[in-house]
Order: structure tokens, then sequence, then C-alpha cells
């Protein structure tokens, strides 16, 4: 307690050269990390509302209590002050602020173009690639029935294959009329490309313009007594109406505002914001904040308000906000602070008339089905709470980690496995045989697998073309000294961290190097990372056990006479396994190696039969 009166001492001593001109203030703990960054008309009154008597509110007494010093910079408006705080929350991140981003949970209709014979897929995050991208939506479920939908009308195929590699056999959607079958070449793909112009413009355009003909096929199943297929279309129909209405016409009169509702549940927060223009809800837009209980419903607000019409070019002059708590904001102070920092007249309003509340209803629900879809989302939490405690500049969306193992040398392997948007990719999965004599040598071991990883990825060759947004390595200093020598041998800049255990091989802390970082404090990323590292170590002991029996099978085929490795390559290639080269009859055998070799590999498998001719 005395420690914690001693520090309001300092601050209240420093508030006093603290002057009273717009800027913004830096909180900072102890390990001077910047916790919190405000904004203020008069820095001196601001900041003595932290620490010259009691603070308004539990949450903001939280962050006070973890304020080691106070740092403040000067500058000529209001509105600069606003342009810095904003710059600084991005680059500080502080624990306290909320950070503006677009929600990227919900899903997305994407046309892959970039594929011979392009298709229709659900995504949940936008990228920069060849593909054409209609979204977001709210129900994920609905979409997966949009491009059911759209492409069995147009006879697009759903499957995912690789169509370059040559054709195959078509799928049963082909032999039901749902597919053009592009992969047996059926189609060319001229004649297909027409038919996914025909589906673009029919998602441009809501779907609307197939109602008619899903109508003509509802009653021509109901006129031949086919009430089966009659439902079917009666569904698809309802569907389209459903997927078509995305500006819904809410008034006749020709209003401008936007509707923001805050909701609250727990650590979690969201923000939904509608916006309508002449009546018509042409805009909606979710924002979610993980871990935001202790920034008070006031200060979330304000900061929300600030930041995103910051960056909005045409501002209206009305907003209808409202909040699920008892408290509700002070409208009168955020019209003047909006008005002033943007210079133009900005009214903000509780609801008060029965459009204004439905419009908040709807608001409502909308930022509650983001909180459900943010928890549905676990893995999204994960990555942002392990992006804060390594200090990370991006989301680490794909994170590759890097194992080795041998047996006292022999038969050393590397392993790297990748887990994408937090979860497990076996296909992104690649190993490595390690050619360095020396397999002992964890360091050489490491400094291999790594250069071999990262010159691919550098030369774009397929399968190694996707950078990883953070690498981890089993290991302490040496190793991430060792990765980060790679990385720059190559001009990749990737966050590095080794994963250091404990005496029964357990994670126990990350290293960058230089300094460890106490994960364990917090457990969602600890029991994140350690999955991680179980998932690593698993697979370099698989491989490892692999190439071992391997090498001793080998070693037993190598003891028959007249089997060199050249006999053993042929027998590989021609059988395949061990058991098949075990089962083999003599005639089968010489169709692969030479009758002698053939004769004798026979017999050694089959002793059995030679002893039994001799008695």
């Amino acid at each position: 307690m005395k420690k914690v009166c001693d520090k309001l001492q300092e601050h209240k001593e420093k508030l006093k050269l603290v002057p009273k001109k717009p800027g913004v203030y830096l909180m900072k703990n102890q390990d001077d990390r910047v916790i919190y960054v405000g904004k203020a008309k008069a820095l001196h009154n601001r900041l003595s509302q932290y620490f010259i008597g009691t603070p308004k509110d539990t949450k903001t007494m939280q962050m006070v209590a973890h304020v080691d010093h106070f740092d403040y910079i000067i500058t000529a408006s209001e509105k600069d002050a606003l342009l810095l705080e904003n710059n600084l929350i991005k680059k500080y991140k502080p624990k306290y602020n909320i950070l503006l981003k677009d929600d990227k949970t919900y899903p997305f209709i994407k046309i892959n173009r970039g594929e011979k014979f392009p298709y229709l897929s659900l995504v949940r995050k936008v990228q920069k690639d060849a593909g054409q991208y209609y979204g977001p939506y709210l129900n994920a479920q609905i979409v997966n029935e949009v491009i059911d939908l759209v492409s069995k009308e147009y006879g697009l195929r759903s499957c995912q294959s690789n169509l370059s590699k040559g054709k195959m056999r078509p799928c049963l959607n082909y032999h039901i009329g749902y597919c053009t079958a592009p992969c047996f070449g059926h189609i060319s793909e001229e004649e297909y490309n027409q038919k996914l112009q025909q589906a673009i413009q029919a998602l441009d355009n809501g779907l609307r313009s197939i109602l008619p003909q899903l109508k003509e096929k509802m009653e021509a199943c109901a006129a031949a007594l086919d009430f089966e297929g009659a439902a079917k279309y009666r569904d698809s129909i309802r569907l389209v109406e459903k997927f078509s209405q995305k500006h819904q016409v809410i008034t006749v009169k020709k209003v401008t505002l936007d509707a923001i509702f805050l909701y609250r549940d727990g650590p979690l927060s969201a923000i939904s914001v509608l916006e309508v223009r002449n009546g018509i809800i042409n805009g909606k837009k979710n924002y979610t904040f993980p871990e935001s209980q202790a920034v008070p419903t006031d200060e979330m607000i304000s900061s929300f308000l600030e930041q995103y019409y910051l960056t909005q070019e045409n501002k209206t002059g009305r907003i209808v906000l409202s909040v699920n708590e008892e408290t509700m904001p002070d409208f009168p102070l955020l019209s003047e602070l909006l008005s002033r920092l943007f210079e133009q007249k900005i009214t903000v309003s509780a609801p008060r008339g029965k459009f204004t509340k439905d419009l908040l209803e709807m608001a409502k629900i909308n930022a509650i089905e983001a909180i459900k879809l943010r928890l549905e989302s676990k893995i999204d939490d994960q990555l942002f709470l392990l992006k804060e405690a390594l200090n990370l500049f991006q989301t680490p969306l794909r994170i590759e980690s890097y194992d080795n193992s041998n047996t006292a040398g022999a038969n050393a392997v590397g392993v790297m496995t990748v887990f994408e948007n937090g979860v497990l990719s076996q296909k992104e999965k690649r190993t490595f045989a390690i050619k360095n004599r020396n397999g002992s040598d964890d360091y050489a071991a490491m400094y291999e697998v790594l250069d071999r990883r990262f010159s691919h990825l550098a030369n774009g060759d397929k399968g190694f073309d996707i950078a990883p947004d953070l690498v981890l390595v089993d290991g302490g200093k040496g190793q991430v000294k060792i990765a980060k020598e790679v990385l720059i041998k190559h001009n990749f800049q990737i966050p590095v961290f080794g994963m250091v255990k404990d005496e029964k091989h357990r994670l126990r802390d990350l290293t960058d190097g230089y300094r460890m970082y106490q994960i364990k404090d917090a457990r969602q990323v600890f029991v994140f990372v350690s999955k991680i590292n179980e998932e690593t170590h698993k697979n370099a002991l698989s491989y490892h056990k692999k190439k071992t029996t391997l090498t001793a099978t080998q070693s037993e085929l190598l003891t028959i006479p007249q089997v060199g490795m050249t006999t053993l390559k042929k027998l590989y290639g021609h059988f395949k396994t061990l058991k098949n080269i075990k089962e083999a009859t003599e005639e089968e055998l010489k169709l692969a190696v030479p009758s002698s070799a053939a004769k004798n590999i026979y017999r050694h498998f089959h002793p059995d039969e030679f002893d039994a001719s001799k008695q």
C-alpha cells in the first residue's frame, strides 16, 4: 500500500510541471511499456483526474494501479492530439486502449479466379489475390447454401481439385446434372467462363435475376405432381429472397444517420455501426475487443468514435447511440468533442422515436452476433494474445515451428510444423533428412533445415512459397541465433523465438535470444504454444522413427548376396514396400531385378521351403 501511495505522490509532483495545453499522454508500467495512450484539450486537467482524488470508476482505478510513470507530448491543437493519439495507439497497442480493427470472422463468398476453372467457396479472410469477394455476411450456413445453389444453377464445379494436372474422373455432381465436369474436359474453358460470368452477374444483382427461373421450375414440378421437387425450389426461392435483402429499406423518410450500439459481455465488447443513407441501410460494420473489461465505457465510446470517424471521408451529421448498461454516455459532451475535432456539426443522441429505437435494436442484434462469432472463434483470441505477449507487430496467422531428432548422430531429421489461423495444417508439414554428416550437432542440423526452407522461399519454390508471420525453434538462445543468421542471409525479417524446455523436456518459456517471456502467466498463450511444441516434437520423432525403420530394412536387404544400392532402388521402385518384397514370388522378383539376385532374395525370406527340400 505504501508503494502505491509513494507512486501517487511522485505523479502529483510531476503534475505540477504539466502545462494546460493540448497534447497526448502515455501511461507506462514498471517495464517501461506503454499501457494507455490518451489525448487532452488541457493535459494538466486531464491527468489530474487520474492522480488527484478518486478515479470515477473501478476500471480506471485498475489501470492507474499499474502506472509506474507517465510521459506527455504537447501538440498545436486538439485535432493534432487526436491524430497523434491514433498513431501512438497503433504503434504501441496499449493494454487499456481499444484498437479499431474490422472484425474478420464473418464469412465471404470467394470466386477463386486464380484457378484454371474458377469455383465458389466460403472464406473468412479477404486476401490480396486474384479472387473476387462478396460479403461479409452474418450467417455462414446461408453462404454455404447460396454457393451450392449458384454452383448447381450454372454448372460450376464445387470441388477444389487442381485441374491443371490433367483429366480426372467426373464425380456424382456431373451424373446428376449439377456440374459440367471441366475435370474430364466435358466443357471448354471458354464455355465454362461464360457460365461463370453469368453467375457473377447474378451475385452482383443479389441473385434476383435467377428468381424467375426458380419460380418457373417450382411451378413445373407442381404441375407434374412432383411436390418434393417443388418444395426444394420453394426453399431456394426463400434463400434467394433472404440473401438479396442486403440493402433493406427501413423508412419512407430520406434519413441519414449512423446507429451505433456498444454491447459488453464480460471481457469481450462489441460495437456495431449501421450506416443509414437516405432511409436505406447501405453498410454495417462490426468491431470486437477482447480483454477490454478494464476499459471504462465512456473511454471506449469516445475512443471508438474518434478513431472511426477519423477514417471516414463523408461523416454523418447525426449519430444515435446506445449501450447495454445502465449508465448512458454524456451525449452533449460527445457532440461537442466530435464537432470540434472534425470541424463540422455532429449531433450524438440517445434513440428518441420508434424509428431510431428499431435501428438500435438491429445494431444490438448485430453486436451480440459479433460476440457469439468471436466466442466461437477462440483461436483468434489465442493469436491476438500471443501477439500481445510477444510484442509482435502483426497477428501471427501462419506460425512455423522447427525441431530435429537423431539417434547418436544417425538418421538425423528435421521437421517444419505449420499452424495456420491457430489450427494445425497437416498438408503444410515438411520433413528434411539432414545431409550434414555430423547429425548430433543440433545447431548445424537446425541451420541446414532452416537454410533449405528459406532458400526455397527466396526462390519462390512451390510448396515453400508462403512466408510465416512467426518462427518457433526447439531450443534456447543458441537455436534462435542460428535462425536469425539464416533469415538475415536470405533477407527476411521474421520474428523468431526459441521454445525453452524444463528438466522434464516440457515447455517452460519463450526467448527471443535476449530475454525470457514468462508466458506461463498468460495461460491461454502457454497452452497454445505448448500444443505447437508437442505437435512439432511428435512430428520429429515420427519422421525419425520412419527413417530409422527404413534404414534398418535397407540394411537387412543389403546383407543378401548380389543386392546392392542399385538393386535396392529397383526393388522399392517396383514393389514400393518391404511387405510386398517379402510376399513376392521368385518369378515376380525377376521382373524387377536380375534372376540371381531374385533367387537370393526369395531364399532369404523363405528359408523354410529350401530347408524342407533338403530333407
